[in-house]
């Protein structure tokens, strides 16, 4: 696939997500948010997998099954109360799934040269998002554990603060 090409769906898949926030915002749009938010998320995958020469229709496939079908479940099975637990377990995944392509692409780096394929920028973006991959991960995790009623929900004070 060109360059150009590849530029052009990535633009169309962060218009896609703009709008699916955007539409989000109201309940009467909310089900078209998510739709638009999916298939801006399908053309981003599909187009970084071709970009990649991740071209094994077989792990593309049982990869979307297999999270279509977990999403789906945790969505129906979830009654419209505990949504927000829901919202907090989806983030936290995405929060942690962002943590570990930071850790891929850090092992990756190391399988060159250690000096010569890390730079600052890379050294200073990954560990950016790292960080923030981790606090969305946890972060998400104590939300829905407190939305649960697993924990407590008065705030927690760490001691010599």
């Amino acid at each position: 696939m060109e360059l150009q090409l590849m530029n052009l769906f990535y633009l169309i898949a962060s218009v896609l997500f703009i709008l699916g926030l955007k539409d989000m915002s109201h309940p009467r749009t909310a089900v078209r948010g998510n739709l638009l938010g999916a298939l801006g998320m399908l053309i981003a995958i599909v187009v970084t997998l071709f970009d990649k020469h991740i071209i094994s229709y077989q792990v593309i496939i049982a990869g979307l099954v297999v999270g279509g079908l977990i999403g789906a479940v945790m969505a129906y099975r979830s009654p419209m109360t505990a949504m927000p637990q829901v919202v907090a377990i989806f983030n936290g995944f995405g929060g942690g799934a962002s943590a570990l392509a930071v850790g891929a692409a850090f092992i990756e780096a190391l399988k060159g040269s250690f000096f010569e394929s890390i730079n600052i920028l890379f050294t200073s973006s990954v560990a950016i998002a790292g960080f923030i991959g981790g606090i969305a991960f946890t972060g998400s995790g104590v939300a829905f554990a407190k939305l649960q009623g697993l924990m407590e929900e008065r705030p927690i004070i760490l001691p010599y603060r």
